[in-house]
């Protein structure tokens, strides 16, 4: 268990390292820049992390795509369960603060400069966007299909569907552009594409 200033030191410690390691890569980053950069003596550093290595994995930890995933199980999410319109909503706001998050955009810069590396987590991450997540959205559509809440013949191509559009937007306001869009610019085009595919998907009266 840490306490409240260890945890501090070792946000620090993590918010730092990855500013260096997306500035000069890991390879190009020494753990005597990190702690000068936080303020600490190397020897200080070493009493929350083993090492360079042990910083990545804990930053992969935290930023890692399955807690998007998880979300899904939370019950503010199963109090939806009767409400698609509700829940595509809050499924494509949650997914807007996560992508508008500084670090989780300086943690995507670096697991696409560093691709042999995390080559391995790569593929879980894609694992578990492409494979676990369209699962559990699709398990809502379901629901909402057999209540007679949605259009959905197949739940899982309108899962890939419906994240499709969102991670669309994504790639064209936060991946590609030079300088991320504001926040405001991408909420417009996610409630763009969540209004479209919930007329898409509404049942016929």
């Amino acid at each position: 268990m840490f306490t409240t200033t260890e945890s501090h030191s070792r946000d620090r410690i993590l918010e730092t390292a990855l500013e260096l390691f997306c500035r000069n890569g890991f390879a190009g980053t020494s753990i005597r820049q990190i702690a000068a950069k936080v303020g600490l003596s190397p020897s200080s550093l070493y009493n929350h992390f083993d090492g360079k290595d042990a910083i990545l994995e804990a930053l992969i930890e935290r930023f890692n795509p399955a807690h998007s995933a998880d979300r899904l199980s939370l019950p503010a999410y199963e109090a939806l369960n009767r409400d698609p319109n509700a829940f595509c909503r809050k499924y494509a706001g949650d997914w807007l603060n996560q992508w508008c998050d500084p670090n989780e955009q300086k943690f995507m810069e670096l697991l696409n400069s560093e691709p042999q590396r995390l080559s391995e987590h790569r593929a879980k991450f894609s694992e578990t966007l492409f494979e676990r997540e369209i699962k559990e959205v699709a398990y809502f559509f379901w629901g909402f299909a057999r209540a007679g809440l949605m259009n959905a013949p197949d739940p899982v191509e309108c899962a890939r569907l419906f994240m499709g559009g969102l991670t669309f937007v994504r790639s064209q306001y936060l991946l590609w552009p030079p300088k991320p869009a504001h926040k405001e610019t991408v909420a417009r085009a996610l409630d763009r594409v969540v209004s479209n595919f919930l007329h898409l998907t509404a049942p016929a009266r």
